[in-house]
């Protein structure tokens, strides 16, 4: 099925290229080089920014560059960004954790904050940004922008080494159908309606495929998924209500590092709940009061001893291997105040207080044996033989947490701009931190423009650092400290229209930072000694004519800490987009040099460097409709990307080539 589908795939798309030598000069959808490098960027300051004015490091993609791509996920999208790389992990068959600059502790994305129209997604339990939003859909966003550099004078914790702030698309009304290998079925829906001061927007994503075929050690495997998401708000004047529900699931593959086929599953839910009450103080002052709930659940079913390890140690004695069914529930709530107050002309402040209440709700597993025994080396260990006995992975405790911070934004001439900002955050039975953070833009030329930023960020321990139990490699460490990292950045840009380049020199110190040692013989997490590295990298746009744009970067990573050794230290993309009347081509491609993981406790191994595109053709039958054919890694390149653990031979593979067709329809 899958080979008649190429086939069928590759001959509709030689007919379009044919019609497309015909078609008519029309006026050009594409948006040129001058109007990207004025796209609004909000995530940086809390206020309107463009490319040349945002205090960071910002890569932004819009609604008309995200159709362009033929990409489905926003993991997908950050394998193009400038110093981020995506990694394939084994904990699930649809976990891809991403990195900023290099740094990534364990298999979540905890150093990154996730905002989608300005609610954080972060798991209570682990922290992690990919754990609370897996698959995001590219379908679903306005406009995507990623802040490289540490924010946490902003945003407190999480916002460690960069922050991705999505903007939804609002008042829109479209469908999006499409097919494709692997028995794909997606369908994204955008629904809006206003009226007076009502308005509302919907937004429901449905997708099903039966995953691709691996063969891994010798063993036969597959990852099917199934995804469900629904975005829906309802506003009046000031006054916004959001309701955000997704649930994934995937089975087979590997969960916990391990494959066990017919047993393997994951599931992954998030509930979020929020409210926003928007008024004015003053004529200069706009002010926004928020509260908000969220829920984020994780159901696994996963081997966790292969079969016949335990039969020496097992009473009775049983040769069967040792099974988990987790459940790992988090929760928070969440208060915040947020204030924008235009002094003058030339100076604004930014301020606000938040308070929060993080709660791991559940952490329990279910086992054929008795895992508590087993971590405790309490030979020898009962077998159950069914999931009635239960034992506790993790503590189940809360925390309140607190912060305030400050920012000004001054324009000292028409071509420097200054900022200055400052967060205090206070964490409960973990000690507070301020976070500065100053930087200088200055406009040297009507082609030149310089940013000199210095910050400051820091990382709480997460509930899964901290508070982990009964797991037979990794205990949590109750006496963590915050990790900290202190940025100092250069960032050049130059525009001649119709060209941009930029380039950017920084240097990161990292104190405290944690990561897997030894407390006692026993392996935890802990607070290992500074660590520094530095790096930078070189960007390029090139509008061509009316119909061509090139874009691409490189980035190197230099001086990386050793226990960095699961990141790449070279990182490239491209791509080209050609417009013709109602046609559109567009081919990106994505480098990651080398890199190592665990091949046992004492030994690594290498994996290869790899690079894959991607393409799609969509033609535009008019403002309201188009049709696409797009393959993801269209070379069906074979590359795997490193396990957070030991053993798996050859790394964790990533899907090959994935064809689709999808029709859009908007009006």
């Amino acid at each position: 099925m899958m080979k008649n589908f190429s086939k069928t795939l590759f001959s509709a798309t030689l007919l379009l290229v044919a019609a497309a030598v015909n078609a008519e000069q029309e006026e050009l959808l594409m948006m040129d080089l001058e109007q990207l490098m004025q796209v609004n960027i909000t995530g940086a300051t809390l206020r309107d920014e463009s490319i040349k004015t945002v205090p960071s490091p910002t890569t932004v993609f819009t609604r008309q560059q995200l159709d362009n791509l033929g990409l489905d996920y926003l993991h997908e999208l950050l394998a193009m960004v400038p110093g981020m790389q995506i990694n394939r992990s084994a904990d699930s068959p649809i976990n891809y954790s991403y990195s900023i600059r290099g740094r990534r502790q364990g298999g979540r994305s905890r150093e990154i904050l996730l905002l989608v129209d300005g609610r954080a997604f972060a798991d209570p339990r682990s922290g992690g940004s990919d754990s609370a939003l897996y698959l995001y859909p590219l379908a679903n966003i306005e406009r995507v922008e990623i802040i490289r550099g540490p924010a946490s004078a902003i945003y407190g914790s999480g916002a460690f080494t960069g922050v991705i702030n999505i903007v939804s698309r609002q008042q829109t009304r479209a469908l999006r159908i499409g097919v494709g290998e692997n028995n794909k079925r997606v369908a994204d829906i955008h629904l809006a309606h206003e009226s007076g001061s009502w308005q509302t927007n919907a937004y429901a994503h449905l997708l099903a495929d039966d995953g691709q075929s691996y063969q891994i050690n010798g063993v036969h495997t597959r990852d099917p998924r199934e995804e469900t998401i629904i975005d829906w708000n309802l506003a009046y004047n000031k006054s916004k209500l959001k309701v955000f529900f997704s649930r994934l699931g995937a089975e087979d593959f590997f969960v916990v590092e391990k494959i066990n086929n017919d047993f393997n599953s994951y599931r992954q839910e998030t509930r979020y709940l929020s409210f926003e009450q928007g008024f004015n103080p003053a004529d200069n002052w706009q002010a926004n009061i928020s509260a908000s709930y969220r829920d984020m659940r994780q159901y696994l079913h996963g081997i966790l001893v292969n079969a016949g390890a335990l039969s020496a140690i097992s009473q009775p004695s049983s040769n069967e291997p040792m099974l988990a069914k987790a459940r790992l529930f988090g929760e928070a709530y969440q208060i915040k105040l947020t204030n924008d107050v235009e002094v003058t002309a030339d100076v604004s402040t930014q301020f606000g207080v938040e308070w929060q209440n993080e709660r791991e709700a559940e952490a329990q597993a279910y086992n054929n044996y008795d895992l508590e025994q087993l971590a405790k080396r309490q030979y020898p260990i009962t077998y159950y033989g069914n999931f009635d006995h239960k034992s506790a992975v993790g503590a189940e405790d809360s925390r309140n947490t607190g912060g305030v911070y400050a920012q000004l934004l001054y324009n000292v001439t028409a071509d420097t701009r200054l900022l200055g900002g400052l967060r205090y955050d206070y964490y409960q039975m973990i000690s507070g931190r301020t976070s500065p953070r100053i930087g200088v833009v200055h406009q040297v030329n009507k082609h030149h423009t310089l940013k000199l930023l210095y910050g400051e960020a820091f990382r709480a321990p997460s509930f899964s650092e901290t508070s982990l139990l009964n797991n037979p490699v990794l205990v949590g460490n109750p006496d963590l400290d915050n990790e900290i990292v202190k940025t100092t950045e250069l960032v050049w840009l130059g525009t001649w229209n119709p060209i941009s380049l930029g380039a950017t020199i920084y240097h990161n110190k990292f104190e405290n930072p944690i990561a897997a040692g030894f407390i006692d013989g026993v392996r935890s997490y802990v607070n290992g000694g500074d660590q520094e590295h530095y790096g930078g990298g070189v960007r390029f746009e090139w509008q061509i004519n009316t119909a061509w744009m090139l874009r691409a970067h490189y980035s190197e990573l230099r001086s990386l800490p050793e226990s960095y050794f699961r990141e790449a230290d070279e990182l490239s993309s491209m791509g080209i987009n050609y417009q013709q009347g109602k046609w559109n081509w567009n081919f990106s491609a994505v480098y990651n040099g080398a890199r190592e993981y665990q091949l046992t406790s004492t030994r690594r191994a290498t994996l290869d460097s790899y690079w894959y595109g991607n393409t799609q053709l969509r033609y535009q039958f008019n403002r309201q409709q188009s049709i696409s054919l797009a393959a993801k890694n269209l070379f069906d390149k074979d590359y795997a990307t490193p396990p957070q653990g030991a053993g798996i031979l050859g790394g964790v593979p990533n899907r090959g080539r994935e064809a689709s067709i999808v029709w859009r329809w908007e009006w």
